[in-house]
């Protein structure tokens, strides 16, 4: 395998990448954006100390290098948003009108954290209570082949005035995401977002949704009756179900009380062996088994997001915050988004670099059904045996920054 080949592959892949971002940003800022994207791949960690020993430029003296870019993190300048924004429009290309956009809620515990700012009680997901911390929207891409390109990493705490409340934290979020993909996705979402104000969001976009229900929400049918809504699917189920892969299934037309003018679909689905049936409510047209099954498959693509997170906290480093400024943490987020949005370039732009990368891959990683995995430890192992070969930028790049 030629190095040289590889190097100039990976460089130009990455100026490709961040070409847009740089656009929307000024002179200290482009030069953060390069050289903490590469640290941040290439540790595998949002510690500054750490993705600053990847961090090349003409000075040599290190500390002032990591102070340079906790300066950055935390200077009211370095605000991101329009780098995110540019990021989104220039993924948008990429993204079909039908693709699933997955929309969820995770957590970032700091259980030891006493004086960090806007510090807020959350449930740590790993070990089932409650703990300090901060709330974190994700949005992802769900892609042809199980690609997934994150979409926005929204890090904050509901003390924080500029917040406001959660409800208007995900409106903000849904709506720039909307906006920079021009209406296009299907929104899909777990029980969380089961709530009247995600529906007033969405209608007023509007755009196309599938939300799991809890179950106990209000419902008209089509005779004008108003029934709890796991009420009507037990009597969808006793006038017939169809089954599909040992699964029952049936579906049936409903609105809300407050909006008679959106029609909307309901799908059940009942796991062999399982009394309780998973409900679905969403804008698509559901009038055949074959569209009820197409609702189920776009609700079994949320899983990815579950395994998008998984990576973005084991193998980049979310969560491990060793930074006290709420401005800074909320920007690493984004450098994480954008290092898994790079892996997820190579993946689409490509296959001969994706081929080359996987090849690098330690022998432990390449069982991992998750691609991310092999792909960035690949990269890392490369960098590794060959630690100046990807640190200087490429000449185009330096003269932008």
């Amino acid at each position: 395998m030629r190095k040289d080949l590889l190097i100039h592959h990976t460089r130009r892949r990455l100026g490709e990448f961040v070409a847009p971002m740089l656009e929307a940003v000024d002179k200290p800022r482009k030069r953060f954006i390069q050289q903490a994207i590469r640290g941040v791949l290439f540790s595998g960690s949002l510690v500054v100390m750490e993705l600053g020993r990847w961090v090349r430029d003409d000075c040599s003296d290190r500390f002032y290098r990591v102070k340079r870019l906790l300066n950055h993190l935390a200077s009211p300048e370095g605000d991101l948003t329009a780098a995110v924004r540019r990021y989104r429009q220039a993924a948008s290309p990429h993204i079909p009108a039908d693709t699933a956009l997955i929309l969820d809620l995770t957590d970032l515990a700091k259980p030891r954290a006493k004086r960090m700012q806007y510090l807020d009680h959350v449930r740590d997901g790993s070990e089932g209570r409650l703990v300090k911390g901060y709330w974190c929207i994700e949005v992802y891409a769900h892609l042809k082949d199980k690609r997934v390109m994150p979409l926005a990493m929204e890090v904050y705490g509901i003390p924080d005035p500029a917040v406001g409340s959660e409800n208007l934290q995900i409106q903000r979020v849904v709506t720039a995401v909307h906006e920079d993909l021009a209406g296009k996705g299907i929104w899909v979402a777990d029980r969380g977002l089961d709530r009247l104000e995600a529906y007033e969001m969405w209608f007023s976009l509007p755009a196309q949704f599938i939300v799991r229900q809890r179950g106990d929400r209000t419902i008209v049918t089509p005779r004008g009756t108003h029934m709890i809504l796991r009420d009507y699917v037990d009597h969808l189920y006793q006038q017939g179900s169809h089954e599909v892969h040992g699964h029952r299934i049936v579906w049936g037309r409903i609105h809300l009380p407050d909006h008679p003018d959106k029609p909307l679909s309901v799908v059940a689905s009942w796991r062999p062996g399982r009394d309780e049936p998973m409900i679905l409510l969403t804008t698509q047209v559901v009038e055949t088994l074959d569209q009820a099954h197409q609702v189920l498959q776009y609700y079994k693509k949320r899983w990815a997001c579950e395994e998008a997170v998984e990576f973005l906290k084991g193998r980049v480093g979310l969560e491990r915050f060793r930074v006290r400024r709420y401005e800074a943490m909320r920007r690493l987020a984004i450098l994480a988004m954008f290092a898994m949005g790079f892996l997820t370039w190579i993946l689409l732009r490509s296959r001969d670099l994706t081929k080359r990368l996987l090849a690098w891959t330690s022998r432990f990683r390449r069982e991992r059904s998750f691609l991310y995995y092999r792909l960035l430890d690949g990269l890392q192992e490369f960098v590794r045996l060959h630690p100046m070969a990807l640190m200087r930028l490429p000449p185009k790049s330096r003269q932008n920054g």
